[in-house]
């Protein structure tokens, strides 16, 4: 036999970018090709025949914690994991199971489909501090979605405003992205309170303190209003509460925020100047850092009302609807868990994030099962958790230990499988298949079907197949495909057309789909196929831009994107700054981690071997820290150790710290009481801290 080379999708993100692996003779990997841009990708067989992956089922033989466990048959962990939540349901009510989807995501529906056929509506995912409150502040806003952060480039963009991400380190092709590139003709802001690699390309950058993002773009609209460069027009027919609004921003004049933000009047200015009258002009932003704060929500609220003020909503080369193009079946039964079921953990205190997401708000998990609040929480089963992911992670890390029953999949042990019952070796995206509907950008999508490329090592198995087992074991084979876990992924298939369905199986590139919107625009005699609100307006409750929101004055909400300072700030907490003088932000994303993962790959870490904190020179020399110095980073919290990155890209006052590390996991110091009052999100990004040389 020869070598054969597969092609396949990657999943060390979720871009899942085309690759082609080959495989020797005996069925090993040996050298995968077509990621030249991603160290992740291309390190990924280090994790594929890593020496501590999990690869048998695993009992829990010694005390929570302890990490003594002896192998057992897939049988006797099905059937372990069978009767803990028949147990539960029969002595709590089945919601007192919940059912948790951390990475990867692809068992998503399977895993959501044996929560809600099981009784509960409580499944959950990380999307409970990621990524889900942007969508819901959008939709809320606007009625869709906005495109903050696409890999394509508008060619007619003449101004883009990055707020709060680095290319380079967070977006694929990184070094290679439009993000991270001076452009000819494109002049560039950056928000950030780091000098990161993006802001030393920019026209103008606006360092602001962390947290005060809210205030920077209420002071961006004080000024837009105030020289007349509005679209007035545009606002007069698609505005709903403009004149609250401008009355709103009158209390932020230039000299407050920059005093606020700690950037100069004078940069302020410029930047306004410069984003409000060229034009197209965009926003990019990522999709999670504004919102982790705990004025998160609306402070994000604020910057995307930036676009329709500039008439560059919906518009080529300014923010773009997201639209639905063609997409799979949902098999996850949602609507049961809408119709038939108790009310979701969240449901009681942010009914507007649950209104707008299919879940239930993770960040209250430890509030359930300690203390059986806003419900209680007595059995878990999880794929892919990390405590790492919880403000106040020892909280969550004690919470698991206190779960009646804890069952979980993972490729390696972490702080979270550790305080586990039953914990199972999960199968990698090489060894499993998927049915991907890649969302792509405004108008554009794509449709995958990977199939397996290697048979799994070990024992292990996908996720989703252990879901669909453990449905059957608990008494409904036919509800899911009794086991079969191909027919899962086809019968999703059906919701596709046939020749899309059909060449998605086929070609592993998958198949370009597209929104049906387009056509729509095109019949409607609109051949430049933007601004879709000439044809349905805004989805919202008015049908207009809610500037000052009907639906969250209805729930007792602002209805304008007001500013509060971050819950704890020099500003807000003068009392904690003689114990915590600097601010502390962390989480900035690096093109060789994805969150906890790839930190046990040697030949990742020779990139970045340790847990980093940036500090400016001025604050590390008062304290006596040299570059590489092992120092203590301290909260009201706790504290953990990390080296010193003594750089001039930090604010002074402000220090960074890079998140993932198991051994060093700074979301031990952030705060898991002061959540998003909207979102339940949250504040990783803006908190106080002080650090001292060890």
């Amino acid at each position: 036999m020869t070598n054969v080379v597969k092609s396949t999708t990657c999943y060390e993100c979720d871009a899942n970018c085309l690759f082609d692996v080959t495989i020797d003779a005996s069925g090993r990997a040996i050298k995968v090709e077509g990621l030249p841009n991603c160290p992740r990708g291309q390190l990924q067989l280090e994790r594929q025949y890593h020496p501590d992956r999990l690869l048998y089922p695993l009992k829990r033989v010694g005390a929570k914690g302890s990490g003594e466990f002896e192998r057992i048959s897939w049988e006797e962990a099905l059937d372990t994991i069978t009767a803990a939540l028949q147990k539960t349901k029969a002595q709590y009510g089945a919601p007192a199971v919940g059912f948790f989807a951390g990475y990867t995501k692809e068992a998503r529906p399977q895993l959501q489909r044996l929560a809600h056929a099981f009784g509960s509506p409580n499944y959950l995912t990380e999307s409970g501090c990621c990524f889900s409150a942007t969508m819901v502040a959008e939709k809320l806003t606007y009625g869709y979605k906005l495109k903050t952060t696409s890999t394509v480039e508008s060619p007619k963009t003449r101004c883009v405003l990055v707020w709060s991400t680095n290319a380079s380190g967070s977006i694929p092709p990184f070094e290679n992205h439009h993000l991270a590139n001076r452009k000819k003709g494109r002049k560039m802001i950056v928000v950030d309170p780091r000098r990161t690699e993006t802001a030393e390309i920019a026209d103008i950058h606006l360092q602001i303190r962390p947290g005060t993002d809210g205030a920077l773009a209420l002071g961006f609209h004080h000024l837009i209003f105030a020289n007349g460069w509005q679209d007035q027009a545009f606002l007069d027919e698609w505005a709903n509460g403009l004149d609250a609004f401008r009355d709103y921003i009158q209390e932020f004049p230039p000299q407050r925020v920059a005093a606020i933000c700690g950037i100069s009047e004078a940069d302020l200015r410029a930047a306004v100047e410069l984003f409000a009258t060229t034009k197209p002009a965009q926003i990019a932003m990522s999709p999670t850092s504004t919102v982790q704060h705990s004025n998160g929500f609306q402070n994000h609220r604020a910057m995307i009302l930036l676009s329709s003020v500039t008439g560059n909503i919906d518009r080529e080369g300014g923010n773009r609807f997201f639209n639905d193009k063609v997409l799979p079946k949902p098999i996850e039964l949602f609507d049961v868990c809408k119709n038939e079921l108790p009310p979701r953990i969240g449901d009681e205190v942010f009914p507007i994030w649950t209104k707008y997401w299919p879940a239930a708000q993770s960040m209250l998990m430890p509030d359930c099962i300690l203390e059986g609040k806003p419900q209680p929480l007595k059995a878990l089963l999880a794929m892919g958790i990390n405590t790492a992911m919880w403000a106040n992670s020892k909280r969550m890390e004690r919470a698991l230990g206190e779960l009646e029953f804890f069952a979980v999949s993972d490729f390696f042990h972490n702080p979270a499988t550790l305080q586990a019952d039953i914990v199972l070796p999960a199968a990698t995206s090489l060894e499993r298949t998927a049915l991907i509907a890649y969302p792509g950008c405004a108008y554009q999508g794509e449709v995958k079907y990977r199939h397996q490329a290697l048979p799994p090592r070990g024992e292990a198995k996908p996720d989703g197949q252990i879901f669909l087992e453990l449905g059957v074991k608990l008494g409904m084979a036919e509800q899911f495909w009794h086991g079969n876990l191909a027919a899962s992924w086809e019968e999703m298939g059906e919701g596709l057309p046939p020749d899309i369905r059909k060449e998605a199986w086929e070609n592993p590139a998958g198949v370009t789909v597209y929104s049906p919107v387009i056509e729509e625009l095109v019949e409607m005699g609109f051949l430049d196929a933007d601004r879709q609100w000439r044809i349905n307006g805004f989805r919202t409750a008015t049908g207009k831009i809610e500037f000052d929101s009907v639906e969250l004055k209805a729930h007792g909400y602002d209805g304008l994107p007001t500013y509060r300072e971050p819950a704890e700030s020099p500003l807000s907490t003068p009392e904690l700054l003689a114990d915590y003088p600097l601010v502390l932000t962390s989480g900035g994303r690096q093109k060789f981690f994805t969150h906890s993962q790839q930190h046990n790959i040697p030949a990742m870490l020779a990139h970045d071997p340790y847990p980093r904190v940036q500090i400016h020179p001025d604050d590390a020399a008062a304290r006596g820290i040299a570059d590489g110095d092992s120092v203590e980073i301290r909260s009201r919290r706790g504290a953990v150790t990390f080296r010193a990155a003594v750089t001039d890209m930090m604010k002074p006052g402000v220090v960074h710290c890079f998140h993932g590390w198991n051994e060093a996991n700074i979301n031990e110091l952030t705060d898991d009481t002061q959540l998003d009052p909207i979102s339940g999100f949250p504040p990783f990004k803006s908190l106080l801290c002080e650090v001292s040389r060890l």
